[in-house]
């Protein structure tokens, strides 16, 4: 399923979270979401947690539907998104536990005419007040937090409306949480080692385009999760082979502080390199382009990988690898899951509340500062 390329040496602690064992009741919330109606697309509009997991799981899988997160309350963007997505094609879905999300709200009202489900806590905040006025669905947000939430309805809503298998992700969310307990809390502990030798950031390459949106989840699950307290790493991600156009100068060149953590997967569809006949007698750098004939694409992006961490290395840079055999709802439900539980275990192994995020919250309060004088002038 998904293997971590550092020796397991110790069992994880008996600490653990009623996060990880919370279960959504799929039948009543397929049930919830029958009247909904067949739309061609879905806007997700929320922010942080009420998106990240959705977009890393959609993002991976794909469906015949398109899909696609409003996170922003940019004029532009907004005037682009009801362009491209018209009210009688797109259903829209509103995700805030608190329900209290200003910026969420603010985005939310520009898609006031269409077919909307709003997922917050019921009777609880401003989102569940307005959704009740405008005689919008909706459905039980559980007390869960938003980055932790992928298995609950405000993800998953989203994603069977996508047309996702719901069933198999709750299926590979509940496998991760049960078989990579021990390594995930190994590469917590990996990271809290290097931590306290100096090594501050974490730089994370992923070697599949189909995981690209796992960016901006593993980020916050890592930042708003563990960095408290002035303890926690920098993680900042890149797409490979690209990175190392760019990226890869300040992982390798830069200050010794950065730990290297590469995710790849190992399907092939088989596709291969064609070289037409006119230019196979091209060299590059000594090699002719012909012997590229028929070459797997796949092969050419794990040498890629290969390189990078053969580089690191050569250098003495502490790097992990974390592979997934292939891509499927079973492999991305047990990645989300893994990256909870090292999210979770750092915090415990620092001391810190995995649950939540002060400074968030402050920079929100004085968001709402000056948006109340700026309505007063």
């Amino acid at each position: 399923m998904i293997k971590v390329d550092i020796k397991n040496t110790k069992k994880a602690p008996r600490d653990w979270s009623e996060v990880f064992e919370y279960r959504e009741d799929l039948g009543q919330l397929k049930r919830q979401l029958q009247d909904v109606g067949k739309f061609e697309n879905i806007l997700v509009v929320g922010n942080g947690g009420s998106i990240t997991s959705f977009d890393a799981i959609f993002g991976a899988l794909c469906t015949e539907k398109d899909a696609f997160s409003v996170w922003t309350m940019d004029p532009i963007f907004l005037k682009k998104v009801k362009k491209v997505y018209p009210p009688g094609k797109t259903v829209v879905i509103a995700v805030s536990k608190s329900g209290n999300t200003l910026g969420q709200i603010e985005a939310l009202l520009a898609f006031a005419p269409y077919r909307v489900v709003v997922i917050t806590e019921p009777g609880k905040g401003c989102l569940s007040e307005i959704a009740s006025k405008m005689n919008w669905k909706i459905i039980n947000h559980p007390p869960v937090g938003g980055r932790f939430s992928a298995g609950t309805s405000s993800t998953l809503a989203g994603l069977y409306l996508a047309g996702v298998d719901i069933d198999l992700i709750q299926k590979g969310l509940e496998n991760g949480y049960q078989v990579l307990r021990d390594d995930a809390y190994t590469l917590a502990k990996y990271y809290f080692q290097k931590e306290n030798e100096g090594y501050s950031e974490v730089y994370v390459t992923i070697y599949d385009q189909l995981l690209e949106k796992f960016q901006n989840l593993i980020i916050q699950l890592m930042h708003e999760s563990v960095c408290k307290d002035e303890k926690g790493q920098t993680f900042y991600i890149s797409m490979g082979p690209e990175a190392q156009h760019h990226t890869n100068q300040r992982f390798m060149g830069g200050k010794k502080t950065v730990v290297g953590t590469f995710i790849k997967t190992g399907e092939d569809n088989g596709f291969s390199i064609t070289v037409p006949e006119e230019i196979k007698d091209v060299s590059y750098k000594g090699e002719p382009l012909g012997n590229f004939d028929g070459f797997k694409y796949k092969k050419a992006l794990e040498a890629e990988y290969f390189g990078t961490k053969g580089d690191a290395d050569k250098n003495n840079i502490p790097n992990v690898t974390i592979s997934l055999d292939k891509i499927d709802e079973i492999s991305v439900g047990a990645l989300i899951a893994f990256w909870h539980m090292v999210a979770f275990y750092s915090s415990i192994l620092r001391g810190v509340n995995p649950f939540d995020q002060p400074a968030v919250e402050n920079s929100k309060n004085i968001t709402l500062d000056i948006i109340k004088k700026s309505l007063k002038n």
